[in-house]
C-alpha cells in the first residue's frame, strides 16, 4: 500500500507520509498481543497455586471432621447413658414418658443411613436426630 502525497495550503505538494504502526501523539498503542506459550505457563502457576492451597486444606478437613464426630458421638453416648440410667448415683433424673419414649425408639429406627457412601447428609441426618431427641427429653437433664 503507498502512502499518499499531502498537499500543503500554499497547493504545494509534500513528500509522502509514511504509514505509521505506532499510535500518533496522544494515543495508546493497543496491547501486544501474548504468545500461547506465556498464556499457557501463566495458567500452570495458577494451576500449581491451587493445587498447593488444597493441600493444606486436608488437614483442616481432617480436623473439622474429627471434631464433628467426637461431637456427635459425644452426644450419643450422652444420651444412651443417661437413657440407660447410669448418671450419677446421687441424683434421680426422672426418664422421659413411655410414649415419649417409643417415639424416640422409633425416630432412631426410622434413620435412613448409608455409610458406606461416605454421605454428609447422613452426618446431618445423626445430628438431625439427637437435636430431636434432646428435645424430647424432660425438662432440666
Amino acid at each position: 500500500m503507498e502512502a499518499a502525497a499531502t498537499v500543503t495550503r500554499a497547493g504545494k505538494e509534500d513528500a509522502p507520509a509514511p504509514i505509521r504502526s505506532e499510535p500518533g501523539p496522544g494515543k495508546v498503542a493497543p496491547p501486544k498481543k501474548k504468545s500461547k506459550r506465556d498464556h499457557g505457563s501463566k495458567r500452570s502457576g495458577s494451576a500449581q497455586a491451587v493445587a498447593e492451597e488444597l493441600q493444606k486444606l486436608r488437614p483442616v478437613l481432617r480436623d473439622i471432621g474429627g471434631v464433628v464426630l467426637d461431637r456427635l458421638e459425644g452426644q450419643l453416648a450422652g444420651l444412651a447413658l443417661f437413657l440407660d440410667g447410669e448418671s450419677l448415683p446421687m441424683e434421680r433424673t426422672p426418664l422421659p414418658p413411655s410414649r415419649t419414649l417409643a417415639a424416640m425408639l422409633a425416630d432412631v429406627k426410622g434413620l435412613k443411613l448409608k455409610p458406606k457412601k461416605g454421605r454428609v447428609k447422613d452426618l446431618a441426618r445423626i445430628e438431625a436426630l439427637l437435636e430431636t431427641l434432646t428435645a424430647k427429653m424432660p425438662p432440666g437433664t
